[in-house]
């Protein structure tokens, strides 16, 4: 296993504190839009439409620090931040950052750690919602759902997760890097 460097450790606990805040403000719009989406009887969408808000820590933290286990010790790690702040959901969110890092690290697995790119970020895209959609199926009683209704809230969990893990991620590395060669013209 490589070594972690200092700058590393720290730019890890910086994500962390920084999702877990991010985290908290999508449990604010999870509740308005979960409150929005009652009536319609539609509230199971409001956890699917956001899902992927909350595994974003995850690919971050793959892609800026690239060594095994990053992915999912940057999404656990932001949840326990996320639970620090005061998460309405308590303790619960560390088993579904863990999961849903480990999802995530799935993708770079799959590439044996050699691509850290939107490839890996999309296979691990399908391992964070496969895994957690297993995991919240029994949690939130899915089950009980008829199969066009559990399809269809796998789907929107899907599109969440790639447009906050993949399609976003990648924008955010590309602005990283801007900055990062910014700096270099200017040295």
């Amino acid at each position: 296993m490589q070594k972690w460097s200092l700058q590393q450790v720290v730019l890890l606990a910086f994500l962390a504190f920084l999702f877990g805040g991010v985290f908290m403000g999508a449990g604010v719009l999870y509740a308005l839009l979960n409150a929005a989406l009652t009536p319609f009887g539609l509230s199971p969408f409001a956890n699917e439409i956001l899902f992927g808000l909350w595994t974003m820590a995850a690919p971050v933290a793959g892609m800026l620090i690239p060594k095994k286990g990053s992915a999912t010790l940057g999404e656990v790690l932001a949840a326990l931040a996320e639970m620090l702040y005061g998460s309405y959901f308590g303790p619960g969110v560390l088993l579904s950052g863990l999961i849903q890092g480990f999802g995530t690290e799935l993708g770079f697995m799959v590439t044996r750690y050699r691509r850290y790119d939107k490839v890996a970020l999309f296979y691990g895209a399908i391992g964070t919602t496969v895994l957690s959609f297993v995991y919240e199926f029994f949690k939130f009683g899915y089950g009980t759902y008829g199969f066009g209704m559990v399809a269809a809230l796998l789907a929107v969990r899907f599109v969440s997760v790639v447009f906050f893990g993949v399609i976003l991620v990648t924008q955010i590395m590309k602005l990283y890097q801007k900055v990062q060669d910014a700096k270099v013209s200017v040295s």
